[in-house]
């Protein structure tokens, strides 16, 4: 059997024999890079956003997050941001981000993003995800830059995955490659739009004929090679980097369509080592020989945007992605798995894998983190549509959930949340409730009595819906009882630690006092349960 090692090995291989045209440095320099004019806002509106802090210059910590349609803004404390645009697509003949953004994305747009089919009359440029590369190789030999990747679609399957590079984090970037190509026919055909959609408009001839990968895959396409399969092939959208336990770059990518897929990154390019030839893991994923290793999804069931953080102190790699559709009322939610390898399989609380078959339905697989929601200490209306997330760990180890949210009203309007994470005792970061004020959380002692009280019960479920929760209410008695709309008990297994069993349902969390949305202490309890949903519990009456 053709393991990924294999496949990586002889990719690296190939790979010394297609060498990357470097990118000039001066290059970079000559597009004049702008200080960002800022300001203020506590509310701000990034779609889709992706986190990355490093320390300046001071030691101080800085956040930056970017989002769908150019949308970004920076912080001190994950509080108060500092948004240098008014408008997404601001000013696109001198973006802040891209530059002179026609011409610098010149071959991408060749493909897609750009005044065509869905893009007809502006753009689409989705899901930016920016690291700092240490390696990234400039045409001068000087090494480390930030790489930012990010995706441009004219229809829902035709897309394109590109990384660019800048010396600063915020910008220009100046373009390197299209790294992944999809929404592609073997034979000339059309998508819906008036393009001929034939592999040959993409790099697919380049990587075949250096002997990159190992020829054209029937797989891709269907209806007699006309039309790009959707059930098997990926849709090149939502891609996010991150690094291995050995500080390595990976590339997760993907929505909907043929599912989530990995490629590891060649460090001096941050360009994928395609597989070369297709394959299978041990546990019978597919290796595709230019998509790389499946990880979750299929048969264009929902679930996008894929974020993996790795933590070194529980030893699993974790993968959120979201599913359902990001209206207001499309079910827009979270969901996690975790996975002892960097390419899978990737499991959900009831050992699980998100691998979908005909059939299948894909609320089966993975915890879902939350649904839409209206809990006591949230000012205004309920949230709705969570999702498109991101992973923070702050410089003192602290794990946050940064993702997009709607809301119980008549509109689609959006906002950034930032939401800390606690780790259960089995290994599991949790989500808790509020968004984050600047007060961390703090553990509930296992002795404690203040955990008696009355408790808002708020069951997340594990289906895709635009309904909002009815909540409940519960009672936990000082004798380790659960009383009220749900019957049971509880345990306080170690400091922030509880154990709920429920109508023979086991539940596994963490227990917290936590600032609300008016900056009162709150107690609070979020666990996951054996049906994949999260349950929590918001404490309003203490007697």
């Amino acid at each position: 059997m053709i393991t990924l090692l294999n496949l990586v090995t002889s990719a690296l291989l190939i790979l010394q024999t297609v060498p990357h045209q470097p990118v000039s440095k001066n290059e970079v320099e000559e597009m004049e890079q702008k200080p960002w004019e800022t300001v203020q806002h506590k509310e701000i509106s990034v779609h889709d956003p992706s986190i990355y802090s490093f320390l300046d210059e001071d030691g101080k910590e800085i956040f930056y997050v970017f989002g769908t349609h150019i949308a970004q803004a920076k912080s001190r404390d994950l509080i108060t941001w500092d948004v240098p645009n008014n408008s997404e697509y601001q000013n696109m003949e001198d973006n802040l981000i891209f530059g002179n953004t026609v011409e610098n994305l010149a071959e991408t747009f060749e493909w897609s993003g750009h005044n065509d089919a869905d893009s007809e009359g502006g753009f689409n440029l989705w899901a930016p995800d920016v690291i700092w590369n240490p390696d990234f190789k400039w045409a001068n030999g000087d090494l480390g830059a930030f790489q930012m990747y990010y995706s441009a679609s004219s229809t829902w399957r035709r897309s394109a995955i590109v990384t660019m590079v800048s010396p600063t984090i915020e910008g220009p970037y100046r373009y390197v490659d299209t790294i992944i190509y999809s929404g592609f026919s073997e034979e000339d055909g059309r998508d819906g739009s008036d393009r001929n959609i034939n592999y040959h408009g993409t790099h697919l001839d380049e990587l075949i004929e250096a002997g990159v990968i190992d020829g054209f895959n029937p797989k891709w396409t269907k209806t007699l090679g006309r039309e790009y399969n959707t059930d098997y092939a990926p849709n090149a959208i939502d891609p996010t980097v991150f690094l291995d336990e050995n500080d390595e770059l990976w590339l997760v990518y993907g929505s909907w369509s043929g599912g989530i897929h990995v490629l590891p990154l060649d460090p001096e390019t941050g360009t994928p080592i395609y597989p070369a030839v297709d394959g299978e893991t041990e546990d019978g994923r597919s290796i595709d020989r230019y998509f790389g290793t499946k990880i979750s999804g299929g048969h264009h069931q929902s679930g996008e945007g894929p974020y993996i953080h790795y933590n070194k102190d529980t030893g699993y790699y974790y993968l959120w992605l979201t599913y359902g559709g990001l209206n207001r009322d499309g079910g827009y939610n979270m969901r996690l798995f975790r996975s002892e390898t960097v390419d899978g399989p990737y499991l959900d609380f009831n050992g699980n894998d998100g691998i979908i078959d005909w059939g299948d339905v894909n609320d089966s697989f993975g915890i879902k983190l939350m649904g839409n929601y209206n809990i006591a200490g949230l000012k205004g209306v309920g949230y709705k549509a969570p999702g498109h997330n991101s992973v923070l760990v702050d410089a003192n180890n602290n794990w946050f959930n940064v993702f997009h949210v709607r809301f119980n009203t008549n509109n689609e309007m959006h906002r950034l949340r930032v939401h800390q994470m606690v780790y259960t005792e089995s290994g599991w970061p949790v989500t808790l409730p509020y968004r984050y004020n600047g007060v961390l959380a703090e553990s509930i002692t296992k002795d404690s009595e203040q955990v008696v009280g009355t408790y808002q019960w708020v069951d997340h479920g594990n289906t895709t819906s635009g309904d909002m929760i009815v909540n409940q209410e519960i009672r936990l008695t000082s004798d380790g009882m659960i009383e009220g709309d749900q019957a049971g008990t509880y345990e306080l297994t170690a400091n922030g630690q509880i154990h709920l069993e429920i109508n023979g349902e086991i539940f596994d969390g963490v227990i917290v006092e936590q600032q609300d949305e008016f900056d009162q202490n709150r107690l609070v309890f979020a666990a996951y349960g054996q049906n994949n949903q999260t349950v929590w519990g918001i404490q309003i009456n203490n007697e």
